[in-house]
């Protein structure tokens, strides 16, 4: 399927980018603003995340039913996001209904009623949202390990908040930091399927009336840091480890080596930890590698789910892994196949008008360009050998890596002395 790319900057600031495809059957669209915990400061902490919410409760035009029915009447679909950076609000639809999921995306942003009592309503709403998120240890182990990397930035706060902040909330805390934030020149509107450009941005042109002033930041680091060693102890089954350290930003050159890194050590199946720690010593049910990138910064992560009886020995296998890797570089074949891994993620997930479109945005917000798949794959390939231990020599030092460990407890708490790369 081919598409067509497509970018225009209203007057107003607003960036509209799409990718059009003739064959295509259906229209991914969504509005990002860039906006997210890592912008909020620490007496909002979780405001992006509930205005994510709020925006759906209904707009001086509309209720909270006639939002979700206006796209689901015509077989689409409406759904929002909060991330550290950005906030997305996302339809999908068939073409021919383009005008409405521009109206109403559109409508959310520029008439929010943010009425008292459904501000108070989703307050509890949110509330509950945290209590069951700190019952989900996976979810704890890696908020307390961005808390423990970004220790002195405002990256670490947590996205949803925290009860005593949400429950501050009010219209008067909250609208005037939507008025500031949600503006256009921090917001892209992206779309991908069968798309008609000129008509997307006449849409937009005449629906999205926001501020166009330039967006305030005042950003603030979450009050409780979180040591580089840290035990947290839960009436939990199993112990939960997350080992990280920062990475590269997005626009670094050493993201692509970071990446194949990643893969190599705890990519899938045939990575070095699944079959050393799972498949060889079965010390985990769980254990994977993993990267993200942003702005400014990126994190580096392993996690494993053990018994809480071995996690000591687990933290120390994976140690092993990594300076083995780190001290004897990579094994024959293994960038190769990471790399047609790689390649395959990419291709096979942007079968997906909505993958697209979230490409297509995240690329406007980091990078202010279009990059063809076959660039993102060009640059991926040209990576050599030497360039991914490289980064293993700069990443994997334990002096500089924060473990985190949620268990009972019974958990053989590992020590900074168990982290030896």
């Amino acid at each position: 399927m081919s598409f067509t790319y497509r970018k225009d900057v209203l007057d107003s600031g607003v960036t509209v980018v799409s990718e059009s495809s003739r064959s295509s059957n259906s229209l991914a669209m969504g509005f990002w603003v860039g906006v997210g915990s890592s912008c909020e400061p620490r007496s909002l902490g979780g405001v992006s995340h509930f205005i994510e919410h709020i925006l759906f409760k209904g707009t001086h035009r509309r209720s909270a039913y006639q939002i979700a029915h206006a796209l689901e009447s015509v077989g689409g679909s409406i759904d929002a996001f909060a991330g550290r950076e950005t906030t997305a609000f996302v339809s999908r639809s068939l073409p021919e209904h383009l005008p409405t999921a521009v109206d109403v995306l559109g409508d959310m942003l520029c008439h929010p009623a943010m009425e008292d009592d459904a501000i108070e309503l989703e307050k509890r709403v949110i509330i509950e949202e945290i209590r069951n998120y700190e019952d989900t240890p996976e979810e704890i182990v890696h908020e307390l390990l961005a808390r423990s990397v970004w220790n002195s930035s405002a990256m670490g706060n947590p996205i949803l908040g925290t009860v005593d902040s949400v429950s501050g909330f009010t219209r008067k805390s909250v609208f005037p930091y939507f008025q500031r934030h949600y503006v256009s020149p921090s917001t892209i509107v992206a779309a991908c399927g069968k798309v008609n450009h000129r008509e997307l941005v006449g849409q937009v042109e005449r629906t999205l009336k926001i501020p166009s002033n330039k967006p305030e930041i005042f950003a603030e680091a979450y009050a409780g840091g979180i040591p580089r060693v840290h035990h947290e102890r839960r009436k939990v089954a199993q112990c939960y480890i997350c080992m990280g350290v920062e990475a590269p930003p997005y626009l670094d050159k050493k993201r692509y080596p970071t990446i194949f890194l990643s893969m190599i050590i705890g990519g899938g199946m045939t990575s070095r930890l699944f079959q050393e720690v799972r498949e060889k010593q079965g010390l985990a049910y769980s254990v994977y590698c993993s990267c993200e990138f942003y702005r400014k910064t990126g994190v580096f992560l392993v996690f494993l789910a053990v018994d809480p009886k071995k996690a000591r020995k687990a933290v120390r296998m994976v140690s092993k892994e990594l300076k083995r890797l780190k001290e004897d570089g990579l094994r024959r074949g293994e960038l190769a196949s990471a790399k047609e891994q790689l390649k395959g993620n990419l291709i096979l997930g942007l079968e997906s008008t909505s993958a697209r479109m979230g490409r297509l945005a995240r690329q406007e917000f980091y990078l202010g360009e279009y990059q063809p798949m076959e660039k993102s794959i060009g640059m991926a390939m040209a990576v050599k050998s030497s360039m991914v231990r490289k980064q293993a020599e700069n990443l994997l030092d334990s002096s500089k890596f924060s473990l985190v460990v949620v268990g009972p407890d019974s958990t053989d708490f590992p020590t900074a002395r168990d982290m030896n790369f």
